[in-house]
């Protein structure tokens, strides 16, 4: 999958995807079921080999689309610039999460825990208690840590909701995996201004297909 354009752009429409959702539950207070679905999903498998599974594009349609509007050079509206903001923290945040071995692998093997009760217990993929345990590992193995400050503006009547705190850090946690996935794709945050234009122009593909 090393240097594969069209896996690199899968990847990093699913981080925009959750930047986006970020921003509509800070805003509005609600997320497309369907496009959180996949992200939230994509926590509980180990699997990276095959991305048309798991981010379907169907459902990655709010992630192609952000991608373009915010890097396709064509658009100053704030909302975009703000998700490019986020996108931008993403990937820094997930290169601090995996610098060491062992709180990587103490994160994984959390998430693997998650899954494993979740499963156990039956629960849907967007199932509140779910969200919340995703919320509360979000919390203990990055936030606390301090590893990188992220601010979500939004409005406050909205941010001080904890169900959208939950969900808004589990959206984190995808956005991290996504990176991880980008990455594993041959993305680098050095060489992504020289990729931009072909990542944008390989979403616009996709948006044309679904």
């Amino acid at each position: 999958m090393a240097n594969d354009i069209y896996a690199q752009t899968q990847a990093f429409a699913a981080i925009c995807q959750a930047g986006a959702l970020i921003q509509d539950l800070a805003n509005c207070g609600t997320w497309d079921e369907d496009a959180a679905a996949i992200l939230i999903k994509s926590l509980a498998t180990d699997s990276t080999n095959d991305l048309e599974q798991l981010y379907p594009p169907k459902y990655l349609k709010k992630g192609y689309f952000s991608l373009v509007q915010c890097f396709s050079g064509n658009t100053g509206e704030q909302r975009y610039l703000q998700l490019a903001k986020y996108v931008i923290l993403f990937v820094r945040l997930e290169r601090k999460v995996t610098k060491s071995a062992t709180a990587a692998e103490r994160l994984a093997r959390r998430l693997r825990d998650n899954t494993a009760e979740a499963r156990s217990r039956h629960l849907s993929v967007l199932d509140p208690d779910l969200i919340a345990n995703l919320s509360n590992i979000y919390k203990s193995e990055i936030s606390d840590t301090g590893l990188l400050k992220f601010n979500i503006y939004g409005k406050k009547n909205m941010l001080q909701q904890l169900h959208i705190q939950h969900k808004i850090r589990a959206l984190i946690l995808a956005a991290i995996k996504a990176v991880i996935l980008w990455r594993n794709a041959g993305g680098r945050r050095r060489s992504f201004i020289f990729k931009r234009a072909r990542l944008v122009e390989c979403a616009n593909t996709r948006l044309k297909q679904i």
